[in-house]
């Protein structure tokens, strides 16, 4: 019988601005889903704790873009979570509950603007890389 005890692991604290193209910024990042966690895993996932709703979060990403596609979740409970998000040339609210999906070159940055919640990031490869855009 084949124990799966080493398919559970616990997320890892991880600073915001050790991330390629982001700057430090007062959001608890939690890396959920990683090769270095989990070496056969083919995704990457991290979940970020937001609150916008008192002071306002400096813009923390540059302009990117990744070799795989990624997909963002903007999650809240009570408040609305509203990010500005850029997508190519062209920028957009989205707020919560939402779902973006950000082909592989494509572009991008987020910020959050209002409200508080959880922004989730999955890479869909464990061996991506960013490209400055």
């Amino acid at each position: 019988m084949r124990n799966h005890r080493k398919l559970i692991v616990r997320g890892v604290s991880e600073p915001l601005y050790k991330i390629p193209f982001h700057q430090k910024a007062p959001i608890r990042r939690l890396s959920m889903l990683s090769r270095s966690l989990i070496p056969d895993s083919k995704m990457h996932i991290a979940v970020h704790f937001v609150d916008a709703s008192k002071k306002k979060i400096p813009e923390y990403s540059r302009l990117h873009k990744h070799d795989v596609d990624e997909i963002n979740l903007i999650l809240s409970e009570n408040d609305k979570l509203i990010y500005e998000v850029q997508l190519g040339d062209k920028c957009y609210k989205v707020s919560s509950p939402s779902t973006i999906f950000i082909p592989k070159w494509t572009k991008h940055k987020a910020r959050a603007t209002s409200g508080s919640g959880i922004f989730v990031c999955i890479i869909k490869s464990n061996k991506y890389r960013s490209f400055s855009a």
